[in-house]
Parts: C-alpha cells; structure tokens; sequence
C-alpha cells in the first residue's frame, strides 16, 4: 500500500463529520444514547435498524447489512469506487490527495480535460445513434428489433441505437458539433489508418451504449447487422481514459438497485441476454464486455451483491465459459451459483420460450459453482484411476487457489477430498495439491497434532434468509464471546498484542467470525492499519457486513472493564469452552474404544489427572495477567 494513501486514509477519516455526512442522506438520523439512528438509505424498512457510531466513525445497519466506515457509505450512498470516494472526500475536508502515479497537478488537470471531453462526445454520439434508429434511418436496425422481441420500451430504457453504412457519418456530424478529429480518435469513436485518414469505427451496427454506476456513458458495443467475411459480430469501443472494459459491466447502471435489493446478481455473456432479460423482469442482469469475467469487474459486483448466478448459453462453448470465469467471483468472495439451460438455449430463446418462473425456480436449489465445476471436471476423467485423480487434482487447483474467504476454501478442499476418496487435508491433499494448500493459510494445530474442528454458527440455513441481509438476529447468532474478542481487538492495541501472544486457533469456532480475528492476530500493526489495506485491495478475509456489525454493537461492559482486561477475560471463558468440549470428547472416545469397563475406568482416571495439570498450568498463566489487572485498576480507584 502506497504510504501516502494510508496516510490520507487515516486524516480523512479523523477529519470527517461521518453523522453529518450520513445526515445528508438520512433525515431520519436522531441521537440514540452514544450512536444515532435511523432509516437505512440502501434499502426499505420501517423501523429504523441503521446505526451510526461516532466515537468509533463507522455505520452499520442491522436490516440489509451495509456497514464500515465513511469512506463506505460514500461508496454506496454515491457508486464510487475506493478511490474516488477518498477522494471526494478529501477534497470537500481539504485534505492534500497525493497522486498514486507520480503525476504532477498539471498533468493531472489535463487527463481530467480530456475525460470530460471523451465523456462530451460518447454523449453526442448517443444521442446520434438514437436518432439514427428512431426515425428509421438505418431501417436494418429498426426491423431487427421487433423480430429479437424488443419493444419500443424496452429499446428506450437501454438507449438502443444504430450507426449507419458508412466510413465517415458519425464523423462528419461530431466535427460539425465542434470536435476534433483527435478527439473522436481518443474517444475511441474513429480509427486512424495509416495514411492519416480518419473513419467511423462502427459501422452498419446495432449500438448498445455502456454506462458506469454514475450514468457516465463510457463507450458503445456494436452488432453487425450484415454478415462480413472479416468483420467481428461485435464490436466494442477501443480501450480509452474512460472505456476500461475490464473494470464495467453491461447494466449496471440500471441494474444496481435490484442486486442491492435482493443480494443477488444475474451474469450473461452478451448484450441481448441481458436486454431480454430485463425485459423478463429480471433486472439483475448484467454482463461483462466480450472478453470474460475480470477480478475487477467481481469485485465491482462485491459492491452490490453477495450471490451471482450464471445465466450463460446451454451449449458446450457456454459451460466452458462459466468454468474459466468462476474463479474471479470466488476471489472477491462471492457465493457464485449455476442455473443450467438446455443445450440448444441461450438466455434470449429461454426466456421468450419459457418465461422468467422456471429460472426464479431453479435460483432455489441453484448448483454452486464449486460443485458444478468439480462435478463438471470429474466426468472428463477416470477417477478409478490414479492418474485420473491427479487430472482432477490439477483441474480443480486454479479454483481452489482462487478463493479468498479462509472458511470457504477449507469446504472446498474438503468437498474434493472426498471426490478423490477422502485424502486427509494435511498429507496427501497438500502433497496432491502441489503445495497450493500450504501457501495458504492453514488451520494452526491443537498441541496433540490434530486439527481444530470446524464449527459453524448454529441458526437457519443461509438459503432460508433473505438474500444479503444481515439482520439484528443473524447478530445475535454469532458466538458471544468470541464477537466482543473482536470488538476488543478492533478497539485496543495493547488487548490486540495480548490476544496475538496468548490466543490459540482452536478456541474460535465461529465460522463468520473466524476469518475476522485470524486476519487480525496473523496480521503485523494495529488493527485499522490491517483495515486500510483491506479497504484499498479490495481482498476481504471474511463478511464485511459481521465486521461492521461487530464494530458497531455497544458492549454493556466496554465502560466499567478496561479493553486488555476484558481481552484476558474473554480468553479465559474460551479457554474454558475448548478444554470442557476436549474433555467430553474424549470420554465418549474411552466409552466407546474400551474394551472392558476396567480400561474404560483406568483411562478415565489417567486423562483426567493430565488433564487437570494442563488446564491449571493454562488457566493460572492467564489468570496471573489478569490478577494484575485487576490490582491495577485497584489502584487507580483508590488514588
């Protein structure tokens, strides 16, 4: 991380006002004891669950999830990236924004001219190419429409329009408007040939504008209405300042609010599957520009939605498709699902055939990416073979490294595990994996060699919640104890450097809570240092949304017990926890291993005299800290 954007990071959000700036969107926003309240801006709700805490500048709301800090709420109250939103921000507090490419203000001033005067000629190109349909002027354009089942409204809402057959139209209608033949070049509406000559690069074309989150219309995709030899059936804007097709969707900008209301996003291959599917009613539709799913554009979908679900051509080329794109979904940790198509379909056939109610179905016990492609994958090779099982091996070690949730990547190793008969994790899946295992973060070890169980939160199964919520009950799931550690180790550095020195893997149990307090006590520096580097990477190690949930809840004891006591406390009942489920673990093993009552009685007795030693010898270390804490705050009180 560029030191000077940690440092930026840091002032902006000292400096910053976040219940002033959270006001300008929640009129709502009253004082309630040491934070405020109010009605959340991403979603609709009745009663107030949207939280503010000044004394800690972050927000969360307990209704549809949204939470973090006032960079965040920016992000999502204004659909800016990072980076922009840092920068808007320190630009309204007067902060000085160092430029992250060496840039000096001049040179920065002009990139900024020439954005704003690509931005002003992809707008007056739109407004020709709408022109051009509408009034029938390519008339293979505006009989296309009605035969691919386009209405007029429907051509409207996605600003269809056409380019015309011809090498210099566009041309000479923009240098009528008052632009430079160097400025269609840089927008990326013409191409210069190498005699100098200036020409329309789309040509006889359906055009589909392509906006950002912001209404910013960025470039243009064009269909070939006419066959040619050696001419592509679609044709997108040239690479530009503005159009960076590997960082935009198709429709997001008319997507957004649907994929923030329901949790989920809808990813096809073209231009037409998303219009038909709009069409259809399923306004999560997006896709991606001709190129395949990018780790930018997943992660600009994280901004929206927590589940995608493929939507892509039934036939072989699509299913290949889905495989080589997966990967950047579960990178940015999202839950990527499959909704399967005949073989002959494509979204457009489907759903005029068919209708949206069979896919709405399907989203309900959608296959998930993972076992699609492992599924997939397995049946192109003989798994009654060694060989064959080192081919899924390597086939599947791409998506296995590509996960970036902790907790999710454990599942998926041991869902292929059992594929390969059920290898053990620690000997032959990291030797079959090629070492990707160990250059990940693995589960650390109990002292006796084995690993610590895994143990998810107890309550409703995700798939009967409502898709991206993280209610006050979903909260209330989490382990108690261990999500005030967090809090503890989120809010002091001292309890942070304690917790890392004396804290034990196997203690944490919490499967949404665990990525959090392993990035924390794994990681060097205090804990907002480790949250600016999450912030600026975009690599989050778990649920942003259980972290600023924990960030925000208020702690009865926070004020009457100081953070590092607290910290030794809550350690402690861990410690408790993990030694009582170690204990009966192994009794029900001596019950059930014995062979007679005698042996079952003499293990007993011997476990339990070690087991004491070890426990006391644990609990008076621990104890020890906080005796001396205790005497010390006694101290304080009586001076």
């Amino acid at each position: 991380m560029n030191p000077g954007s940690r440092d930026v990071i840091q002032q902006v959000k000292e400096a910053a006002d976040i219940v002033e700036i959270v006001g300008r969107y929640v009129p709502t926003l009253k004082r309630a004891g040491a934070s405020y309240k109010g009605h959340c801006p991403f979603h609709k709700e009745k009663t107030p669950s949207f939280h503010v805490v000044p004394a800690k500048g972050i927000f969360h709301c307990f209704g549809c999830g949204a939470g973090g800090s006032v960079i965040d709420f920016v992000m999502r109250a204004e659909r800016l990236d990072f980076a922009e939103a840092l920068r808007k921000l320190a630009e309204e507090l007067g902060i000085e924004m160092p430029d992250m490419r060496g840039r000096s203000p001049a040179e920065r001033d002009e990139e900024q001219r020439r954005l704003r005067t690509i931005a002003e000629v992809n707008a007056e190109a739109l407004k020709w190419f709408r022109r051009n349909l509408v009034r029938g002027v390519n008339q293979l354009a505006r009989e296309y429409l009605p035969k691919r089942g386009i209405t007029p409204e429907i051509s409207e809402r996605f600003q269809i329009g056409a380019a015309l057959d011809s090498w210099d139209a566009l041309k000479e209608h923009l240098r009528r408007t008052g632009y430079s033949e160097d400025a269609l070049v840089e927008a990326g509406l013409c191409g210069r040939s190498e005699s100098g000559r200036v020409y329309d690069r789309f040509r006889n074309r359906l055009i589909f504008p392509i906006w950002d989150v912001n209404n910013r219309v960025c470039g243009f995709g064009g269909r070939a209405l006419v066959d040619e030899p050696n001419s592509p059936k679609y044709l997108n804007t040239g690479e530009t300042l503005l159009f960076r097709k590997n960082a935009l969707l198709y429709a997001l900008n008319l997507g957004f609010k649907s994929i923030e209301e329901t949790g989920y996003a809808i990813l096809c291959e073209g231009y037409m599957d998303v219009v038909m599917a709009h069409a259809h009613g399923l306004t999560q539709a997006v896709a991606s520009l001709g190129t395949g799913l990018t780790p930018q554009q997943a992660r600009l979908l994280r901004r929206f939605a927590q589940r995608v679900y493929f939507l892509y051509d039934g036939d072989e080329a699509g299913q290949k498709a889905m495989l080589r794109e997966g990967d950047a979904l579960l990178g940015a940790g999202l839950d990527a699902r499959v909704l399967s198509l005949p073989p002959e379909d494509d979204p457009d056939t489907y759903l005029q055939r068919e209708g949206k109610e069979p896919l709405l179905a399907q989203m309900e016990s959608a296959e998930e990416y993972f076992d699609f492609a492992l599924r997939t994958h397995a049946a192109e090779v003989d798994l009654g073979t060694l060989a064959g099982e080192k081919q899924l091996a390597d086939k599947m070690l791409p998506i296995v490294e590509s996960i970036g949730d902790e907790v999710m990547r454990q599942s998926a190793v041991s869902r292929l595990m059992r594929k390969l008969g059920g290898l053990s994790w620690e000997s032959d899946a990291e030797r079959l994996l090629g070492g990707a295992a160990g250059r990940r973060r693995r589960p650390r070890q109990t002292p006796g060699g084995e690993l610590a169980p895994q143990e998810s939160t107890p309550g409703r199964p995700e798939e009967e919640r409502a898709p991206g919520t993280f209610s006050r009950e979903d909260f209330n799931q989490l382990d108690m104890t261990e999500r005030h550690l967090l809090a503890v180790m989120l809010e002091d550095t001292s309890a942070l450097a304690y917790i890392r020195a004396e804290m034990r893997s196997e203690w944490i149990r919490d499967s949404k809570l665990k990525p959090w307090i392993f990035y924390l006590t794994d990681g060097e520096g205090e804990a907002a240092e480790l949250l600016h580097r999450v912030e600026e990477s975009g690599e989050v190690p778990g649920d942003s949304r259980v972290l600023s949930a924990v960030m925000a809840w208020e702690y009865p004891s926070a004020q009457s017990v100081p953070q590092l006591g607290a910290a030794k406390q809550l350690l402690m009942k861990l410690l408790e926890r993990h030694q009582k489920a170690v204990t009966q673990e192994l009794l029900m093993a001596a019950e059930q291993y014995a062979r007679t009552p005698e042996e079952a009685e003499r293990f007993t007795t011997i476990f339990h005299n070690e087991h004491r030693v070890r426990f006391e010898n644990a609990s008076r270390h621990l104890r020890a800290g906080d005796s001396r804490t205790r005497a010390e705050r006694g101290h304080r009180l009586r001076r």
